[in-house]
């Protein structure tokens, strides 16, 4: 059985969604100019129909505000005490705001020109065409996009993320156990990676020019481009691509930097020297011991 509910709010252009699902899926997708179309789907027999609430209001601000409630946080799974699954569609105006939080919930949204923020736990994400600055977290669900353009703020755990055909000025991305594929042309940036156990794949156009830096204690830089000057040191690599340019940078422990060329055949990558492997693993036998944290085997690397 399934209980349905829907709503629609006036707001104005610069108008703000938020969003907040337990269970289920949440759908999003550019509509009407000045409207704010909600219709929620509650299924109630595979969890607590009873203690599964949905709020769908409008704050006095114009902001309109979707929340799934349950009163019990931790749910026994075991004993079949958890919320419903509740599936929202909604249709919001392009230059709408979005804040996306869930739990065990997937989230697609799509066709929008303003900020879009997504907060996930064991859920997947779909993004496309958005224009805005995009900011994603999550753990224990990948996440894949494309068409986007704007900033990227990226956190990752134990989570896989790609994106396709994009345009993003600047990247900020962190990450723990998951691997970054990331196909994109390049602006002013920054472009900034930060990974602990996962390997950063960049493909961007073949006639691109910029900086590739690496700091790792286990990882290579390995460019598909032709190589005009660059550096190494004890944990660090540098090079310049096509006479260097914007910068990309990635601090990891263990995980590799790739480009590969957009619409062009690469060449096999090679590695670029750095240090020895006698070395690396030194440090890294006493960042096991406890010896040392990472940022200090950073710039231990580094000194």
């Amino acid at each position: 059985m399934a209980e349905e509910m829907e709503k629609q709010f006036s707001v104005d252009a610069q108008a703000n969604l938020s969003v907040s699902n337990i269970r289920g899926s949440v759908e999003i997708r550019s509509g009407e100019a000045g409207l704010i179309q909600v219709k929620a789907v509650k299924r109630s027999n595979n969890g607590d129909e009873n203690r599964t609430e949905i709020e769908i209001a409008q704050e006095t601000d114009g902001s309109v505000r979707v929340v799934t409630h349950f009163p019990d946080v931790s749910w026994n799974w075991l004993g079949g005490v958890q919320p419903c699954e509740v599936d929202y569609e909604i249709t919001a105006p392009s230059t709408c705001s979005l804040t996306l939080k869930g739990v065990s919930n997937s989230v697609q949204a799509e066709g929008f020109e303003a900020a879009v923020s997504v907060v996930s736990v064991s859920g997947e994400i779909y993004l496309r065409n958005i224009k805005g600055s995009t900011r994603i977290k999550t753990v224990s669900g990948d996440a894949k996009a494309e068409l986007i353009s704007g900033s990227l703020m990226l956190d990752t755990v134990s989570a896989d993320m790609e994106i396709k055909e994009s345009a993003m000025v600047s990247i900020e991305a962190n990450s723990v156990s998951g691997d970054l594929r990331i196909h994109t042309s390049l602006a002013q940036g920054p472009y900034m990676f930060n990974s602990v156990s996962g390997d950063v794949c960049l493909i961007v156009p073949p006639e691109s020019r910029f900086t590739a830096k690496l700091s790792s204690l286990s990882g290579d830089l390995m460019p598909a481009f032709p190589i005009t000057g660059g550096s190494h040191k004890f944990g660090s690599q540098m090079v310049q691509i096509q006479g260097g340019g914007v910068i990309v940078t990635m601090h990891s422990v263990s995980g590799d930097l790739t480009f590969d060329r957009n619409g062009d055949t690469s060449p096999v990558q090679q590695p670029v020297v750095t240090n020895s492997l006698e070395e690396r693993r030194a440090v890294l036998e006493r960042l096991d011991r406890g010896e040392m944290t990472v940022a200090e085997a950073l710039d231990h690397l580094h000194s």
